[in-house]
């Protein structure tokens, strides 16, 4: 060999292969009743290990035929410098057998593998059959073997993995023990890749580490790929593994500008959380991927509100720890549970958008409105206090948006909504102490306005996402425009509320936008032209003007009539 040739570099995920049992990690279940079972001597013939890719099936599998075919074997523990465990190490054993389903399915193949099951083992103590992706066989293949699974040679066994159990016949997996592997914990994971580098002799950052254990998503072998290629990234003069090129490899944001983002979005900062994303969009992020950081760091702060002591673990990375634990202490968890329902909702929407950060940046806002909802028990003692019309349902959940409104001074109470109805209509029973009835509602703006005072959140809901087409004695016909409420749900208590409060009974019908050419503006869209045809007024007024150009880039912010 010369000695310019270079040796085949051999990849981490195959270098650091698992070797024997005390080396398998994430399957502490699995590798207990394994050894048990080799120890007292009852090794069942068959054995199937489930699982999603890269947690170790295979790799289980040689280790069992290591066990039972090692020199002082069935043995738990075994020498790695055994010719027995070297050739099943190195795949030339002449007892262990490895197929692989996918690209061997047919009958006549898998009847090949078997043409010598009946004659003794050539150099080992059992003849071990390992079958990868197994639910690949075809049915008639699968029939071939049960007969051969039920009353198997008493040298033989065979070990099946997959990926897919539900596809392997319940008639085969009734003749077998099953083992079910699970996904890898992130802090096993770090644990073992810092363990790697160590040896390789290659410095890294724990936040680096972190993030290369979390986009592994519970796989040693994919998480081992990952950091092989962060490595190779890394090459220079002092190879680092810094957490900016793992950033940048694996397309992820920077976790300290989606903490900003979900610190201006529970702030209700709606301009500031734009900024950002804005920000983000121009340095090339995926706004999937900013989605789904978002997503994990709700989950983090919801599992740091409902684990104790979790905020004290070693697993949490510095940034988590000086951003993600003061953020959860300010945060309820009912807003936490909302906000990760809706940006898994967003996550849907952003993958299907032709525009991805348009999507996400309308969905900010609409989460802006939501986020700073004061507590249930505080909405509830607030509801009291206004004592509604005893002929209304108590209010019992939060479920409308918190809506600013655009005049300061005429900002409305905070949204409460029923409990959740079921889709009939239910029609509150009136008591015989019920206050006066209001006169019938001339125009919509009454509809409103009777329905404010028993019900804000859904007079909030009217007002931005109603256009009334029609009042006509107790017909009320109207166009729903898309937004926090259902077109179900507005009209169903709509039609609740007008008849307890009124006394008659509102028919609420539902007109379809194009029904009707240019229907009218919301009370909302209203409100906003009246505010705005305000401020031109008092723009044009000489005083106004003067100081407005005093001071460049200056704008109106409201106007207030003082008495």
């Amino acid at each position: 060999m010369g000695e310019g040739m270079q040796h085949d570099y051999v990849v981490l995920a195959r270098k650091y292969r698992p070797r024997n049992f005390a080396e398998l990690m994430g399957q502490d279940a699995l590798v207990r009743t394994l050894t048990n079972a080799i120890k007292a001597g009852k090794v069942h013939h068959a054995y199937v290990l489930t699982g999603i890719r890269g947690v170790g099936k295979t790799t289980t599998a040689r280790i069992i035929a290591k066990a039972l075919n090692c020199a002082n074997g069935p043995a738990v523990e075994w020498d790695e410098a055994d010719p027995q465990v070297q050739a099943i190490a190195g795949g030339t054993h002449m007892d262990v057998f490895e197929y692989d389903a996918a690209s061997n399915r047919k009958a006549e193949e898998v009847a090949q593998l078997f043409e010598g099951i009946s004659y003794a083992p050539v150099s080992g103590r059992y003849k071990v059959y390992i079958i990868d992706e197994v639910h690949m066989l075809s049915n008639t293949a699968f029939n071939s073997l049960l007969k051969t699974l039920e009353e198997p040679p008493p040298n033989v066994k065979f070990i099946f993995a997959t990926t897919e159990v539900n596809k392997i016949p319940v008639t085969v997996l009734s003749r077998c023990q099953r083992f079910d592997l699970k996904r890898i914990p992130s802090e096993t994971l770090i644990e073992l890749f810092n363990r790697i580098l160590e040896k390789e002799g290659i410095v890294a950052e724990s936040e680096a580490v972190a993030m290369v254990a979390r986009a592994a998503d519970g796989s040693a072998r994919d998480g081992l790929s990952l950091l092989d290629q962060a490595i190779a990234l890394s090459q220079g003069e002092t190879l680092e593994v810094k957490a900016a090129v793992v950033q940048a490899m694996l397309g992820l944001a920077d976790r300290a500008q989606l903490y900003d983002v979900l610190e201006h979005v529970l702030g209700g900062r709606t301009e500031a959380a734009l900024a950002q994303v804005d920000e983000l969009y121009a340095r090339g992020q995926d706004a999937n991927g900013v989605v789904q950081g978002l997503l994990e760091m709700v989950h983090l702060l919801t599992r740091l509100k409902i684990v104790p002591g979790l905020a004290e673990q070693a697993t949490l990375s510095e940034l988590e720890r000086t951003r993600a634990v003061p953020l959860a202490g300010k945060v309820g968890k009912a807003n936490l549970s909302r906000l990760y329902q809706m940006l898994a909702q967003v996550a849907g929407d952003v993958k299907e958008a032709a525009r991805p950060y348009e999507a996400l940046g309308m969905a900010l806002v609409r989460m802006a409105y939501l986020a700073p909802l004061p507590p249930l028990d505080m909405l509830l003692k607030q509801q009291e206090q206004a004592a509604p019309a005893p002929t209304l349902p108590v209010a019992a959940s939060v479920g409308a948006a918190a809506v600013r409104e655009v005049r300061a001074e005429t900002a409305l109470p905070p949204p409460v909504t029923t409990t959740p109805a079921p889709w009939e209509d239910t029609v509150p029973q009136a008591s015989a102490s019920s206050a006066v009835k209001p006169a019938a509602p001339q125009s919509w703006q009454d509809v409103v306005a009777i329905v404010r005072e028993h019900k804000p959140g859904l007079a909030a809901g009217l007002s931005q996402q109603v256009r009334c087409v029609g009042l006509e004695d107790t017909t009320v016909r109207i166009v729903v425009e898309k937004g926090m409420y259902l077109a179900q749900d507005l009209m169903r208590d709509l039609r609740n509320v007008l008849l307890a409060a009124t006394g008659t009974r509102y028919t609420v019908e539902l007109v379809e936008n194009d029904a009707v050419g240019a229907a009218p503006a919301t009370l909302h869209e209203v409100q906003v032209a009246e505010v705005a045809r305000e401020k031109e007024e008092v723009a044009a007024d000489p005083i106004v003007k003067a100081a407005l150009e005093m001071f460049p880039g200056a704008e109106i912010e409201s106007v207030q009539t003082v008495h």
